[in-house]
């Protein structure tokens, strides 16, 4: 059954073997929800984290997606919003624990954004041939064009009781849109190679649950190794990294002039590293901006 406005879930329900994945304890669906994140956020804090209350490095992971996500937020609590049963929406907790149940290194736990951001582009480019990368810290985007917003949240154990806090992170794909409310946004099915089909909300879903499950598995091995200087996955993730190698501009806080320079890089926590002109190397983290835009077409390496 297609999705429509009156029941913007049906296309996920009618899929429901399609969304019973390796490494997940349950996909729930629904049809409304003022936010996914939100709502993830408020089952883990009820109680939901494993069944005797304590993270797990075995445990599933949890995620929900909705057909209709009324009250959307992004990065800086902008608003994000989309018709219903045309977005693929949806949120996944994790608790980052290696192999063996340690905690995650607090400085690694900002690259679940950027873990997620490779699923997305994953997803995208082997569903539908679209040239999709990762533009810092947390978007998606074909042909100079945003397809997908990330936004994670940390969900703080009460104080002192020793549990690793858990992770939310959510995600917004433009699917069936053929109009946009910005010509800076696209969609899958404005975007998909002519020789394949637009895919449905569930196949977009599952591809990318399963890849974000299996590069976090990969990373949980060691994390301090994968997403290390020379790490694989951290390779993996700049190798899709559209904004490094360009001249970019990045918007501060408070100020009322943009600092210019050359993206060259992440830092050990997924900050953005930008050479100045005077040879100095910045870090930005996430927090730090409030944009950061290209100031130079993207080169003809298929980069963002």
């Amino acid at each position: 059954m297609d999705a429509t406005t009156e029941h913007p879930a049906a296309d996920y329900r009618a899929a429901d073997a399609t969304l019973r994945l390796p490494g997940y304890g349950e996909v729930t669906v629904l049809d409304t929800v003022d936010s996914t994140n939100a709502w993830l956020t408020d089952r883990i804090r009820a109680g939901g984290r494993t069944p005797d209350g304590a993270p797990d490095a075995q445990a599933p992971l949890r995620a929900v997606v909705t057909g209709f996500q009324s009250s959307g937020r992004g990065r800086l609590d902008r608003q994000w919003v989309t018709p219903p049963g045309t977005a693929v929406t949806f949120s996944v907790a994790c608790t980052p624990v290696d192999a063996s149940g340690r905690a995650w290194d607090p400085q690694l736990v900002p690259w679940l954004t950027l873990l997620m951001a490779r699923g997305v582009t994953g997803a995208v480019r082997d569903l539908t041939g679209a040239p999709a990368v990762i533009k810092w810290p947390n978007d998606v985007l074909v042909h100079e064009r945003k397809l997908c917003g990330i936004l994670a949240s940390m969900v703080l154990p009460a104080a002192g009781d020793g549990v690793t806090p858990t992770v939310v992170v959510g995600a917004g794909i433009n699917v069936a849109q053929t109009e946009l409310p910005v010509p800076t946004a696209t969609s899958l099915r404005l975007e998909t190679a002519p020789e394949r089909e637009v895919p449905t909300r569930p196949e977009v879903l599952a591809a990318v649950l399963e890849r974000f499950a299996a590069v976090l598995d990969r990373v949980n091995q060691d994390p301090g190794r994968e997403l290390g200087p020379y790490g694989a996955v951290r390779g993996e993730i700049e190798a899709r990294l559209g904004t490094i190698g360009r001249e970019v501009s990045v918007e501060l806080p408070g100020t009322d002039w943009p600092l210019t320079g050359t993206a060259t890089g992440l830092g050990a926590a997924g900050q953005l590293l930008v050479r100045t002109p005077d040879g100095a190397i910045r870090e930005f983290s996430a927090g730090d901006v409030v944009h950061v835009r290209p100031t130079a077409p993207a080169p003809r390496d298929g980069r963002a």
